[in-house]
């Protein structure tokens, strides 16, 4: 598979999670532009909000990524494309001419960050590029090491969706290859069905390796590279975050 036909199949497999956008969608009309998106992707949340006529810089190291982003803005009003800004680069060397009044990384992208030198240049790059009474958003995992031990190698469906009113039907599932709970470092496989009507079903395999951080990292992490969480909460609705928790949501500005 090329590198555009994965960045595709990409857009496709989370067209359908939807549930974190109105978060990110409040999170920039409280703090205004310009706004940037922390491993972008295809745009998923970048061009909903370029939609609420935001400016948004779409930061992403995959150049197949931005190119479909790109299609997918050729699709949109011309003030929209206008308003986003695909930008290649590395999450743990941000250098952009511009301070932003809102940073965010959703859907577990700071996972992505197994080395713990990357974790830290990651957010003090972020602290670089604050502007003044600007925010960091995002959100992580909450670790729960008893089940992944529990359940390493069993596959789980996690659930089925339709893209749009005719197109195919994905059967999502994942199992857990390995876990090092030294540098908390996980591995997993997620496997992708796809059915569309007279043609037999194809199995796509995506594999990941991510790091798992506990809360009291999150807080030391966030006080050496100058951030402070001012908000902290389990879910996108405001839920406190307790152990029952399946992820961590944070809000956050530069230290004083």
């Amino acid at each position: 598979m090329s590198d555009d036909d994965e960045a595709r199949r990409f857009a496709l497999e989370h067209a359908h999670y939807v549930q974190d956008i109105p978060y990110w969608r409040a999170a920039a009309a409280r703090c205004g532009s310009p706004v940037l998106d922390l491993g972008a992707a295809t745009g998923r949340v970048a061009i909903p909000l370029a939609r609420d006529g935001h400016e948004v810089w779409a930061l992403d190291r995959s150049g197949a990524m931005l190119a479909e982003l790109g299609r997918r803005l050729e699709r949109e009003p011309a003030d929209v494309r206008a308003r986003v800004r695909p930008v290649a680069g590395d999450l743990a060397a941000l250098r952009l001419p511009v301070e932003f009044r809102l940073v965010f990384a959703a859907m577990n992208t700071l996972q992505v960050l197994t080395d713990p030198a990357d974790r830290l240049a990651c957010l003090r790059g972020v602290r670089d590029h604050l502007a003044p009474g600007g925010e960091l958003a995002f959100e992580v995992g909450y670790p729960d090491p008893d089940e992944i031990v529990a359940t390493m190698g069993i596959e789980r469906s996690s659930g089925h969706y339709r893209d749009g009113a005719g197109g195919p039907l994905l059967l999502h599932s994942g199992w857990y290859d390995a876990w090092d709970p030294e540098t908390r470092t996980l591995e997993f496989t997620m496997r992708n069905e796809e059915h569309r009507a007279g043609e037999p079903a194809r199995d796509f395999l995506r594999r990941h390796r991510v790091h798992l951080f506990w809360p009291d990292e999150i807080e030391a992490l966030l006080a050496e590279a100058g951030l402070e969480a001012v908000e902290v909460t389990g879910d996108f609705t405001g839920t406190p975050l307790g152990p029952a928790s399946e992820r961590q949501v944070y809000r956050c500005r530069a230290a004083p």
